[in-house]
């Protein structure tokens, strides 16, 4: 899904829906955390929920992404809202690209992240990986 999500967000800058295409990014993102996250079996409910999981569990405790991706989710996550409910906010070319390149980045290191997890959990199983 996280990966759709990126793929309709790219879409999206390309034709010019600069609002439509931050949320898309953002959605992407969060769809990426809430991946990795149900993968140590914790289920948040909420944004902010996902996002506090993200820095406690799968940054300070996990050390499985860097350090400056909560800061980059929050970046994302205040540019969504602000696309979602501010009628009045005009996004540029230069935010949505801001977006996508910080959606991009998560989803790749997150990507690489899920496959490793994967492998392990595979090899603690006894399976061939």
């Amino acid at each position: 899904m996280a990966s759709e999500r990126l793929r309709a967000a790219e879409v999206l800058l390309k034709e010019g829906l600069y609002r439509d295409s931050i949320t898309r990014a953002y959605y992407a993102l969060h769809s990426m955390t809430r991946t990795l996250l149900i993968l140590y079996d914790i289920r948040a409910t909420t944004h902010e929920g996902v996002k506090t999981m993200l820095s406690k569990q799968l940054i300070k405790e996990a050390k499985l992404l860097p350090s400056d991706f909560a800061k980059k989710f929050s970046i994302l996550k205040a540019l969504r809202e602000d696309a979602d409910y501010e009628d009045f906010i005009e996004f540029s070319l230069e935010d949505a690209k801001e977006a996508f390149e910080i959606a991009k980045e998560f989803i790749e290191k997150g990507s690489r992240a899920v496959d490793g997890i994967i492998k392990t959990l595979k090899e603690q199983r006894g399976e061939k990986p």
